[in-house]
């Protein structure tokens, strides 16, 4: 959902095509807008994704609408949720280049190619200190093909 041009019609297509009282499923919809970065020296982040996620036509909000969204398209019996997290200093300590090249990428205008620099630093340092917090919403929901009618 988060990279669909009208989620609401996907949702509406998706009931029309499943059967009377089946379910209809959205799973991982991350919402940028409730980033959390630790050190708060990284707090621009996430500020600077959803922004570059936007001007690429992407709805970097959209977790925290999906069951909206499903009630909109006509669901019932609506549920959903957001996904916890956990860390160990192991994991913390863990460093994967993956977030910095999709941050790099999002950010490709070079805005803030050099404030990157320094908070890919801070980034590494507070995972080798195992105090880093990255955590983006990741939301859930499902709802029911009402009986037809």
């Amino acid at each position: 959902m988060l990279w669909v041009t009208d989620p609401e019609q996907v949702l509406r297509e998706m009931r029309r095509v499943t059967v009377s009282h089946g379910w209809v499923g959205c799973l991982a919809e991350p919402d940028y807008g409730g980033r959390i970065d630790y050190p708060a020296e990284l707090g621009p982040l996430g500020r600077w994704q959803s922004d570059a996620l936007m001007r690429q036509g992407a709805f970097p909000e959209i977790g925290r609408q999906l069951m909206d969204l499903m009630r909109a398209a006509g669901l019932d019996t609506i549920e959903g949720g957001v996904l916890g997290a956990e860390w160990t200093s192991a994991q913390i300590a863990e460093w994967d280049p993956t977030e910095w090249e999709t941050l790099r990428r999002d950010l490709t205008n070079g805005k803030h190619a050099r404030q990157l620099e320094r908070l890919e630093a801070v980034d590494r340092r507070a995972r080798q200190e195992g105090t880093r917090v990255l955590f983006v919403p990741t939301f859930y929901a499902h709802g029911r093909v009402p009986s037809a009618r």
